[in-house]
């Protein structure tokens, strides 16, 4: 099992890069232990650049602990004679200079990836306010069909009940007739029989002529019956051309909705191009959310393709609607 690095092993490779000429970098230093992880190094590396400052003005810091092997011991008195030897100024020159470079390189990284970050986040909930809107669009579009379904529905009862009427008004036609034709046939036979009585007594004649009147008041009964019949026809007949008009008015508002839900997939089409464009300037963090807008927009194109049919079927219904309304006059 592979033994972890600790601060010792971190600062020993320190000092013999530095020994080498060579700057002490998370790198490097892994190079030179062979093993550890940047995580690892990193903290130890940090003391080691802080604490470089004290060791080289105290000497008696680098005096090696007995127990250290002699090569180790070695390396940490070459070092101090090395350091002796360097003009403090010009190491100090250089030792701030790498730390600022790795303090830039640093602050760097971490506007990089907040940047990243953010981006990432931004399209995140672009999308998923996109969706909340396309799912919200499919809601008002179902609305919509399920309206329009119950106005053919009631539309379709208007129409059977018209057709009732229809034959309603036939019939009561057909009777009314067959009564006044049956009345005129009395009121002759009546008219036959006061002629062929004319030669009988008062009395039988008076009979005969309150027949006869009873017989015509019972016409004219018939014939303002019939009227009434033909006026609450032509009323049935109006309620019903308005219960149509108001039908076909609904239909008309339906399609005005089926056309704005059309206007409003499109607007949301466009947002969603938007989307795409700014999404492809982001890095490689926001590709989950450049495939979440192609899925998206494959759901728009359907729902449009459905809006598209919905309004063909709606016309489609309205022509045949209207093709087989029946005649509104009242049959003589």
């Amino acid at each position: 099992m592979t033994r972890g690095i600790t601060e010792n092993d971190v600062w020993l490779a320190c000092d013999a890069l530095l020994l080498e000429g060579a700057r002490p970098t998370i790198e490097r230093v892994r190079q030179k232990i062979g093993r550890g992880s940047p995580n690892t190094v990193s903290p130890h590396l940090d003391a080691w650049f802080k604490s470089l400052g004290a060791r080289i003005k105290d000497p008696g810091t680098f005096s090696t602990p007995p127990e250290l092997p002699d090569p180790v011991q070695q390396a940490a008195k070459h070092f101090w004679d090395v350091a002796l030897a360097e003009s403090r100024m010009d190491f100090d020159k250089r030792l701030r200079d790498g730390l600022a470079e790795a303090a830039v390189t640093t602050e760097t990284a971490k506007e990089r990836a907040a940047q990243a970050e953010a981006a990432s986040l931004g399209a995140a909930a672009k999308v998923l306010q996109l969706q909340c809107d396309l799912d919200e669009g499919r809601q008002r579009f179902n609305e919509a069909r399920r309206d329009l379904a119950a106005e053919r529905a009631r539309l379709e009862e208007a129409r059977t009940a018209l057709t009732a009427a229809s034959e309603l008004l036939r019939r009561q036609q057909e009777k009314s007739g067959a009564d006044l034709v049956e009345m005129q046939r009395q009121i002759m036979a009546a008219t036959e029989r006061a002629d062929a009585a004319d030669r009988r007594v008062a009395m039988e004649l008076e009979r005969e002529r309150t027949a006869r009147a009873k017989a015509e008041r019972h016409a004219e009964s018939l014939q303002k019956n019939m009227e009434a019949l033909r006026d609450k026809a032509a009323s049935v007949e109006e309620q019903t051309q308005r219960q149509l008009d108001t039908a076909r008015d609904r239909e008309g508002t339906l399609k005005t909705n089926l056309a704005i839900a059309a206007a409003e997939l499109a607007l949301e089409r466009q947002r969603l191009a938007e989307l795409v464009s700014a999404s492809e300037s982001s890095a490689a963090e926001a590709s989950t959310a450049r495939a979440q807008v192609t899925s998206l927009q494959a759901s728009l194109d359907r729902v449009a393709a459905l809006v598209e049919a919905g309004k063909q079927r709606a016309a489609k219904a309205i022509r045949k609607r209207s093709t087989r309304l029946p005649s509104a006059g009242p049959q003589q």
